[in-house]
């Protein structure tokens, strides 16, 4: 690998870019002008990169990233104003610290507590399950049947549990991917915990809906 190939590389010295008076980037290993889009890029593939003011020299390596940031979330427009906050709230950490501290522990704790009302569901309707009298005649079909029958508690819960542990390898791969990319997946993370919130709340839903018409 010639010298140029090296630069950038993990564990080798960053890749410089100066930034000019009129705000293009310019890639010196490269020697061509970059986009934000480009830096981000390099980012996400590992590259460790170092922005410089091509006159005063001065660092701005930290400006440009939160740069980049801002952009990528004109895009989306999906991260979450707490998270947002939080970020101007504490400008001195960096954002993988802060993703450590703030981001991870709020994804643990709602997966926790999805785990824990699946749990009660699934104990609830074990409970149930287990309260039913057998049918008097062997011709109708059994409670067991019925609930294992398309569209039944027993299948509806199955399946609710296969997409939630679905769901938390998801949530798993996006604080993974979050701390590794400076760029970061918080908003597409933020999405993840939304719908597995929802999911749960469909879940709680369509079993009591089930639990009435059994009573009429």
């Amino acid at each position: 690998m010639s010298e140029p190939e090296q630069a950038g590389v993990p564990g080798k010295e960053p890749k410089v870019i100066k930034r000019y008076t009129n705000r293009k980037l310019y890639d010196t290993v490269e020697s061509r002008y970059v986009t934000l889009d480009e830096i981000a890029a390099m980012i996400k593939e590992g590259v460790e990169v170092q922005i410089v003011d091509n006159r005063t020299k001065e660092d701005l390596t930290s400006v440009t990233l939160a740069q980049i940031i801002f952009e990528e979330e004109k895009k989306r427009n999906r991260m979450p104003l707490t998270v947002l906050r939080e970020i101007i709230r504490h400008p001195g950490e960096s954002l993988t610290g802060f993703i450590q501290k703030e981001v991870t522990p709020r994804v643990v704790s709602i997966r926790e507590e999805a785990e824990s009302r699946l749990d009660k569901l699934l104990r609830r309707e074990k409970e149930e399950g287990a309260q039913e009298d057998a049918p008097p005649l062997a011709e109708e079909p059994s409670k067991q049947d019925e609930d294992n029958a398309p569209g039944g508690p027993a299948e509806l819960l199955k399946a609710s549990q296969r997409a939630l542990e679905d769901w938390q390898k998801k949530i798993d791969e996006r604080v993974k991917h979050a701390v590794e990319n400076l760029a970061g997946n918080l908003p597409a993370l933020g999405r993840d915990m939304a719908v597995l919130t929802q999911r749960l709340e469909e879940l709680e839903k369509k079993l009591d809906e089930l639990e009435k018409s059994k009573q009429q």
